[in-house]
């Protein structure tokens, strides 16, 4: 054993998760940022709180703003199938939205899982706030997906385990039931990170960072608002830039709009 390195223990999570990494083509992806204005968003979480008690979490908001956009533009809301000789587009009619959830455990950091809230389009924000948290406490006893990736991941072959979660990609109806719809969200913001670029196995990619106080120019003057960062990466494949810019800038006009558009329950 050297004194300048130590080579850690078989570690699971590690070589089957980053199977899904591979999916994560650098070539088909393109990604976009923007700085929202978040004053709407604020003042909306305090009505929400005030009339239904519940505190709407940004995640949430995020998630209900690209619901509505996706609606509006059907076009974003697809997904690829890319066999050897059989390559097709698939339209997909519902709105799911996918969220990553970490594991932050020791020994465990490569851990994350994917849970997915349905029909987010149709949800309120306190709804998918309830939604949200319920994810993010999430055990094997509480969650199926949960316990189903980590029976996969610490059972199964490594080889087994990455071809058995690739599987999804292939089929748009396994798509639909193990991985949701077209959309990932991530966020790092509680941890402070004030803006993240992911790159994920799904078609669009959601993450922002912290929301907090920021110079903003309005109206030719600097004023301090609360601010968040947004990025959208998307598969070039499947939309070119035009289309996916006019689609972001619909999510982030939704959640500047957010007492107009989301309404508060």
């Amino acid at each position: 054993m050297s004194d300048d390195f130590k080579i850690l223990g078989k570690n699971r999570f590690f070589e089957v998760l980053g199977g899904l990494n591979r999916e994560n083509r650098g070539d088909n992806k393109v990604a976009m940022l923007s700085e929202i204005d978040m004053s709407s968003v604020e003042r909306l979480r305090v009505t929400n709180t005030r009339l239904a008690g519940v505190k709407p979490s940004y995640t949430a908001f995020v998630a209900k703003a690209v619901s509505l956009a996706l609606r509006e533009q059907p076009h974003a809301n697809r997904i690829a199938i890319e066999f050897p000789f059989w390559k097709r587009i698939v339209q997909l009619n519902d709105i799911h939205m996918t969220v990553a959830v970490e594991r932050d455990q020791p020994d465990l950091e490569q851990a994350v899982y994917a849970g997915t809230i349905r029909h987010t389009d149709q949800l309120d924000l306190t709804t998918l706030t309830l939604e949200l948290q319920a994810l993010a406490q999430a055990t094997p006893e509480t969650s199926e997906r949960w316990r189903k990736l980590k029976w996969i991941v610490e059972k199964l072959p490594c080889w087994l385990a990455r071809w058995v979660l690739s599987v999804p990609r292939w089929s748009p109806a396994l798509w639909i039931e193990h991985r949701g719809g077209a959309v990932m969200i991530s966020s790092p913001a509680k941890y402070g990170v004030d803006i993240m670029v992911g790159a994920w196995p799904w078609p669009l990619g959601f993450s922002f960072g912290l929301v907090k106080q920021r110079p903003l120019a309005v109206d030719g003057e600097v004023v301090v608002r609360q601010t968040m960062m947004l990025t959208m990466s998307f598969d070039r494949r499947l939309m070119g830039g035009a289309p996916a810019a006019r689609f972001f800038r619909a999510v982030c006009g939704h959640l500047e709009n957010a007492e107009r558009d989301m309404g508060a329950a």
